[in-house]
């Protein structure tokens, strides 16, 4: 068994008790419990945010329905914007709790489409992935989350198609 596939099949937020664990451990919830909504809108944000990286890995615009879905997912997750030590204006969750933690993903997202690293953020077209990836490269040109994973299935499942076609 290849562990680095089992590893890359874990959905680490499956349940209100995996988000609130999430969330903790990256420091976007200290206190709190995730209830049935949150965890419902949380979900949502990140497919839509998917949704939003796999435009950016085919350099479309979004889709008109994401507005709404987007609009939904995002109900609840306030942002104000505050004037951090330094003298720098930034967005920042106006609320507490779960909404506060999706509200500091989305001042994220805003900062990285501010900074143009948003349009890095890319999705894995593997059929059975999706996983979002940084695509660090110098002209923004990868493609798989991991070559060694999805992109060699894809070769591989090309080649051996092209094999097939000539015999």
């Amino acid at each position: 068994m290849n562990t680095e596939v089992s590893v890359w099949a874990i959905d680490e937020i499956a349940t209100p008790d995996a988000l609130r664990g999430w969330l903790g451990d990256h420091g976007l919830l200290d206190d709190g419990d995730v209830d049935a909504e949150s965890f419902v809108r949380a979900r949502a944000l990140r497919a839509l945010l998917r949704e939003l990286a796999f435009c950016n890995s085919r350099a479309e615009l979004p889709r008109d329905d994401l507005r709404a879905a987007f609009t939904a997912a995002a109900e609840g997750a306030r942002l104000q914007v505050e004037l951090d030590e330094d003298g720098h204006l930034r967005l920042g969750p106006a609320v507490s709790g779960a909404d506060g933690a999706l509200a500091a993903i989305l001042a994220l997202v805003l900062e990285a489409q501010a900074s143009g690293q948003w349009q890095r953020m890319k999705a894995c077209p593997g059929p059975h992935c999706g996983w979002l990836f940084y695509d660090a490269s110098r002209n923004a040109s990868s493609t798989w989350c991991s070559m060694s994973i999805c992109g060699n299935r894809t070769k591989t499942a090309a080649y051996r198609s092209r094999r097939r076609a000539t015999t």
